[in-house]
């Protein structure tokens, strides 16, 4: 069964008992993040949940019912493990079926990628044990609140910054294949600081990820992300949020800067866009924030 929406074509593998699907497709740091509800006919219903590339597959909602992962369609999983959002790991072509019992509809949230964009994210932080093995039905609440906000960002008409998106998507695969955490928690030394946060600042109007900061001091993801909240007290998509708008309101104090020019100067999909984070994170809107600093 195939699911088309906008630009996304998702293919549900040995679907049986499945009527519909409805799927939202966002991509961040390589890795391809869906959200997917799936609704099926009375009775039983399984798909093969493998695909071309490693699956992660975390259960948002189960309407009707429990949802298992099995690697037997006739073996039931342990009752310790069927709990309330489950999370699996499937490795590449490796079979694993999604089963349901009369059940109406699961919501979930499906991202696909490759080793090598878990060795980007996470260098030599990346467990080889837990990204090379699969793990069906454990539970990670890091994991799931991750999950519905990059569910949410999936569906969203007005998207965040990019940043926004990877950064979740670097702490869900995170709580899932990183090792030991590392002890270093210095954060960035000052010239490595300095590189990041010019760059930052030079590149405003466009789109910058997690992978490209990060290979300026030669960091993993992970690592860059944890170390640059180590310098600054944020996160690399709140930094980059706090400087779009603070060059935003030079340019408003500007005379003949219009809000278009200002929201393609710092980095905004369109004025719309521009104007609802201004707001969101000023508690004005553009021209109300602009007034009363010229009264």
């Amino acid at each position: 069964m195939q699911v088309s929406e906008g630009s996304d074509k998702f293919e549900f593998r040995s679907p049986h008992g499945m009527k519909a699907a409805h799927s939202r497709l966002r991509t961040f740091a390589g890795i391809a993040v869906r959200h997917l509800q799936h609704f099926n006919h009375p009775g039983r219903a399984w798909h093969d949940l493998s695909g071309p590339q490693d699956t992660l597959t975390v259960v948002l909602a189960e309407i009707g019912g429990r949802c298992e992962a099995r690697t037997n369609l006739h073996r039931p999983a342990a009752l310790e493990r069927q709990r309330l959002n489950h999370i699996s790991f499937v490795p590449a072509e490796m079979r694993v079926w999604g089963y349901t019992d009369n059940m109406e509809s699961v919501r979930e949230l499906r991202l696909s990628f490759d080793r090598k964009s878990l060795e980007n994210c996470f260098g030599t932080d990346l467990d080889p044990g837990k990204a090379g093995n699969p793990e069906l039905m454990f539970h990670d609440q890091r994991a799931v609140e991750c999950a519905r906000l990059l569910a949410a960002e999936c569906d969203a008409s007005d998207p965040s910054i990019g940043l926004y998106g990877e950064g979740l998507t670097i702490a869900l695969l995170s709580a899932c294949f990183q090792g030991r955490p590392q002890k270093e928690n210095s954060g960035l030394s000052v010239s490595q600081l300095r590189l990041v946060l010019d760059f930052i600042h030079e590149h405003l109007d466009l789109s910058v990820s997690v992978f490209q900061l990060a290979r300026l001091v030669d960091l993993s993801s992970s690592q860059f992300a944890r170390m640059f909240k180590a310098s600054t007290g944020v996160s690399p998509h709140r930094y980059q949020l706090n400087t779009r708008i603070g060059k935003a309101q030079e340019l408003l104090l500007m005379k003949g800067e219009s809000l278009s020019m200002v929201a393609v100067a710092t980095g905004f999909a369109d004025q719309s866009h521009f104007t609802r984070t201004f707001k969101r994170v000023t508690g004005a809107t553009p021209h109300e924030w602009h007034q009363n600093r010229t009264r």
